[in-house]
């Protein structure tokens, strides 16, 4: 659940919100906004990342850069995750009834992957709103494939049998991370947006992306790039045979109501489907 920009980051200067943020989901103060993805090859509309948004009452709407460490810190972040994921699931399975059949991502943190119960609020998610399992995509940090790892594999693939894609966020391509990769049953991997930012001026990035691209088409991979800002990213990307990206360059994050507006624009001045 990030927020489409930058990532949290730890605060040395203890809670900020203290009772406020434990109460925030009570109250309904939490909303989603979705991100769009793009097919970088043929334009299409491929699918959004679903993050997550605080509708403070006294300081606004707050980015997750802004409460998402203190969250994790405190716990409170299993809770919310939980509900993250079924408003997710709910929302994709309301366009789907419209016709619209894409992908909807969403963020996991690793208390939420520690939870024993986790793949039982996944099933259960997928089962209230009737969404089918393969247009639900987990992302989960990198890191995570380092973390207990006697039991990572076969949780991965509990979660693999339920019909969802896996997805590793934030990579920033090395052949040890890539070797990594072949461990599991990952579907999709996002590349963090600091490394899209040195491809168009570093040839040893670029050679990275080549090798993920390689390894995507003997596995199956999807490879997304996160943060993509302007036209010449976005073009070397293209050349490079990466297959979708998000970013400001493409689209904000929006409300569910203002994606409604996107889709139909989309559809109307590309002439892709959706």
């Amino acid at each position: 659940m990030t927020n489409g920009t930058n990532k949290s980051t730890s605060s040395s200067n203890g809670p900020r919100f203290g009772t406020e943020l434990g109460q925030a989901l009570e109250v309904g103060q939490f909303f989603l906004v979705y991100q769009p993805t793009i097919d970088l090859q043929t334009n299409a509309f491929a699918g959004v990342e679903a993050l997550i948004r605080w509708r403070h009452p006294t300081r606004g709407v707050l980015n997750p850069v802004e409460f998402l460490s203190e969250l994790e810190q405190s716990g409170e972040i299993v809770p919310v995750g939980r509900w993250a994921l079924i408003t997710a699931c709910a929302q994709g399975a309301a366009w789907h009834e419209r016709g619209y059949r894409f992908p909807v991502s969403v963020n996991i943190a690793t208390k939420q992957f520690d939870d024993p119960a986790f793949d039982t609020i996944v099933d259960e998610a997928l089962t209230s709103s009737q969404l089918d399992p393969m247009f639900l995509i987990l992302e989960f940090p990198f890191s995570i494939l380092h973390h207990d790892k006697g039991n990572i594999a076969p949780r991965l693939e509990l979660l693999h049998e339920l019909g969802v894609r896996l997805a590793i966020d934030d990579l920033r391509p090395s052949t040890a991370a890539l070797t990594t990769l072949e461990s599991f049953p990952i579907s999709v991997v996002k590349l963090d947006r600091s490394f899209i930012a040195e491809i168009p001026e570093s040839s040893s990035a670029q050679s990275l992306v080549l090798e993920l691209v390689q390894m995507a088409k003997t596995r199956r991979l999807q490879i997304v790039a996160s943060g993509i800002e302007d036209a010449e990213q976005r073009e070397r990307l293209q050349l490079n045979e990466v297959n979708t990206g998000q970013g400001f360059f493409f689209s904000e994050p929006h409300e569910a109501s203002d994606i409604d507006t996107f889709l139909e624009d989309f559809s109307i001045f590309s002439g892709k489907p959706l």
